[in-house]
């Protein structure tokens, strides 16, 4: 049994620095969502048939996100199984395959279990991106106003008062990405690796005090760039827009009257997660860790990638639901198709899906800023729209090491390295895909034209650096550009 063990205090920077690891519409509803006392719950509009603009409007960009998906086989459970023996070469400690939000294949290894919560680290942040779009629904915000007419200690600033919200959640906004007036990077993660790791060195120790207010905090940090200038990868960013949300619910109407009630009202619960706030590590005033703090089991993550894939939509009428973790104490994947469903409805009925989130606002998640096209708002973007692919990393990592006093010791970046190649199928056409990713190659990965949410959890170790997403996602796929993968230790495709 693997204990758990608290973080390490002094290594404030090394957090970050791995951090960088890190068609048919459904029929719209009202989304079912509380509102203010006394007022209607906004109701969001029908939108356009794909392809077609509204009216006076020109023709809007293809959405990412596709609900229901042509008919794709589902990946066979050789693939899957070649899968996850190339994750569990890499310190991989759970894989979870869903189809069509079917639990088709679920294996947990080096020493974890279906049941314990794992810490996402950086693949915290995109909930972030998913609760912005909630409270553009919700008539909150909007995602181009100035930070700074709400945080109004900005306002003198020449840099901080031209910040947006879309900047903060791009991470363009020109903050200095990790400041000391935060404290010490990574608070309250727990669980990310063993003892003879670099992750051992991030932990704090057991009577290590939490943060007083990382949101009041955080309107002290320097603006050190232009807004909209550079993508500099760090924590300032997330506590700058919690405590922009949480000013806006001050001023609302809205019941909900903090943060964590309000991503839990708006987001968490119907995508079917409950769970303490206390597993997103919290400062003494019961702040949420919105860059890192998060942990989930393997299937509620999966359940959060379902939720998004589904374009955050909820089933109109009865079915069946699940508790995360049921029927997931097997170490041995499920071959596919025979597998568990998240949440079901007899067979008779035809499904009606209720969107929660407008869907335009939602989309604004997965296009890519002018500085970084790769990233949108909180989730990288596996294959950009011309093909490219993100690479979990940057010249952030150099200047890390640097300041570390490690020269450019090699390794240490690459516990954020991610994709490394595109991924075609086999017409040659670029797979779709966009992941939430964390140090130690945590990763949500949602595929939304094959339908797929695949979630993967590791140890946070050396033996681990050189997991690549390509190799692992063509493997589930059974594809490497040309054709079947005839094993974990084949290359990849150029």
């Amino acid at each position: 049994m693997m204990t758990t063990r608290p973080l390490m205090f002094g290594q404030a920077v090394l957090l970050v620095l791995l951090h960088l690891a890190c068609a048919a519409e459904p029929p719209v509803q009202a989304p079912p969502h509380s509102a203010p006392a006394g007022t209607a719950p906004p109701s969001i509009p029908a939108s356009p048939e794909p392809g077609k603009p509204e009216p006076g409007k020109p023709a809007a960009r293809p959405r990412f996100l596709n609900p229901e998906p042509a008919p794709t086989p589902a990946p066979s459970a050789e693939a899957i199984a070649r899968a996850i023996a190339y994750s569990e070469s890499s310190s991989g400690r759970a894989v979870l395959v869903m189809k069509d939000g079917v639990v088709i294949a679920e294996q947990y290894a080096n020493g974890w279990s279906a049941e314990r919560p794992h810490p996402l680290a950086s693949g915290t942040k995109s909930f972030s991106g998913v609760t912005a779009a909630a409270a553009v629904t919700d008539g909150l915000i909007t995602l181009d106003e100035l930070v700074s007419d709400t945080i109004t200690q900005w306002k003198t600033d020449p840099r901080a008062s031209r910040i947006t919200v879309r900047e903060l959640l791009s991470l363009t906004s020109g903050l200095e990405p990790n400041s000391d007036l935060l404290g010490r990077q990574g608070y309250g993660i727990k669980d990310l690796g063993g003892t003879s790791d670099l992750a051992s060195r991030l932990n704090g120790g057991a009577r290590e005090r939490a943060p007083e207010n990382w949101y009041a905090a955080v309107v002290k940090v320097p603006v050190t760039a232009e807004p909209g200038r550079t993508f500099r990868y760090g924590p300032s960013h997330f506590y700058a827009w919690g405590e922009f949300l949480t000013r806006k619910l001050a001023a609302s109407s809205r019941p909900e009257r903090n943060y964590w009630d309000y991503m839990h009202a708006r987001v968490l619960k119907p995508a079917g997660l409950e769970f303490p706030k206390t597993r997103f590590a919290l400062d003494q005033q019961g702040n949420p860790n919105l860059p890192g703090g998060a942990h989930l089991t393997a299937r509620e993550w999966a359940q959060w990638g379902e939720f998004v894939r589904r374009a955050c939509a909820v089933r109109s009428e009865p079915g069946t639901k699940q508790a995360p973790g049921a029927q997931s104490g097997s170490s041995s994947a499920a071959p596919a198709g025979q597998g568990a469903a998240i949440e079901t409805a007899p067979s008779s009925a035809v499904a009606t899906w209720t969107p929660v989130i407008d869907r335009d606002a939602l989309e604004q998640c997965f296009i890519g800023s002018r500085v970084n096209p790769e990233y949108g708002l909180t989730w990288w973007l596996l294959t950009g729209p011309d093909g490219s692919v993100a690479k979990v990393g940057g010249s952030e990592g150099g200047r890390m090491r640097k300041r570390l006093g490690r020269g450019e010791q090699p390794g240490l970046a690459d516990f954020a390295a991610g994709q490394t190649a595109t991924i075609l199928d086999a017409n040659g056409t670029p797979v779709k895909a966009v992941m939430a990713a964390g140090a130690g190659k945590q990763r949500l990965y949602i595929l939304p034209e094959h339908g797929l949410v695949i979630v993967r959890l590791a140890e946070m170790n050396q033996k681990g650096v050189n997991f690549n997403d390509t190799r692992f996602l063509k493997l589930i796929l059974g594809f490497d550009g040309r054709g079947t993968v005839s094993g974990p230790n084949a290359p990849d495709g150029k």
